[in-house]
């Protein structure tokens, strides 16, 4: 297990976003809208429409990439490339790599369960709006970024995607304490009538993560934690990745929501400071 991984300062929101042949209904822009279901949508498959550059105006550090709510199929791939002083020599290139996340080893899951090449069905991977994302191996600094959709063959006749993020990754120094939690959030209406029948009017659920950060120094939680909330607020997006070894479980314990409620940044003994945060997922 390694330290978890929190993303919130999204260098996307303020960046120039050129490229490709995306719908004039749904536009290339939709990227840095924060609810995933906003979608922007390519003209066709065709790989010179379903791709897109990133004028950040000035050097930015970068150790982060995720596409939420993406249509492409499990044949699709990406590509994330970092440039600095121009678009010909990249600092960082991913190479093309299958953008649907591997939770299961080819072979590896349960009897009667069959994941072709290890990665979720469809059915499964559309109710948690399939989301991919690159762990840079260290931040860099670049003025432009390129990320190239290739699914040629994706029935919809389109490429699609929700919220990009383009940003850097904060790992805390010590990992969340246990008794960290997750659950799923109904608010459907249940009313019963007097003969017993039970009536519903059902709402989208969506998913809560519960987790607290201690033990660690004033420089990394001001810096961090106090940025976060100050930025933020309870209505700015983050993204939370409990575990980002644990393939298996990625899409389950991976949240891309907005601070639920604010809570203090704790002094719980000389040096040392903690803090609970409390997220909701976003839509």
């Amino acid at each position: 297990m390694s330290n978890m991984l929190i993303v919130y300062r999204n260098y996307l929101d303020a960046a120039a976003l050129s490229g490709g042949d995306w719908s004039s209904g749904l536009p290339l822009d939709n990227l840095a809208h924060p609810h995933p279901s906003r979608v922007a949508r390519s003209t066709d498959t065709d790989p010179a429409s379903s791709w897109f550059e990133v004028d950040f105006g000035a050097q930015r550090p970068v150790s982060f990439a995720g596409i939420l709510n993406h249509n492409l199929s499990q044949r699709g791939t990406w590509r994330v490339r970092l440039f600095n002083v121009d678009l010909e020599q990249p600092e960082l290139d991913t190479g093309a790599v299958p953008i649907w996340p591997r939770v299961v080893p080819f072979g590896t899951g349960h009897w009667g369960e069959f994941q072709w090449g290890g990665h979720l069905d469809t059915e499964t991977a559309e109710t948690y709006g399939i989301g991919s994302y690159a762990i840079l191996p260290a931040a860099r600094r670049v003025r432009y970024m390129r990320v190239d959709l290739n699914d040629p063959d994706n029935p919809a006749g389109y490429l699609q995607a929700g919220r990009a993020l383009l940003a850097p990754a904060w790992t805390p120094s010590v990992n969340l304490q246990y008794g960290w939690s997750i659950e799923q959030v109904d608010e459907s209406r249940i009313v019963k009538s007097r003969g017993g029948q039970a009536y519903f009017d059902g709402k989208p659920k969506y998913r809560r993560l519960r987790f607290r950060i201690e033990h660690l120094d004033i420089d990394e939680m001001l810096a961090n934690a106090y940025e976060l909330e100050r930025l933020k607020g309870t209505g700015g997006d983050i993204l939370a990745m409990v575990d980002p070894d644990d393939t298996a479980h990625l899409h389950r314990r991976t949240v891309y929501g907005r601070i639920a409620e604010t809570t203090p940044i704790v002094n719980d003994f000389n040096a040392r400071y903690s803090k609970e945060f409390v997220i909701e997922e976003l839509y």
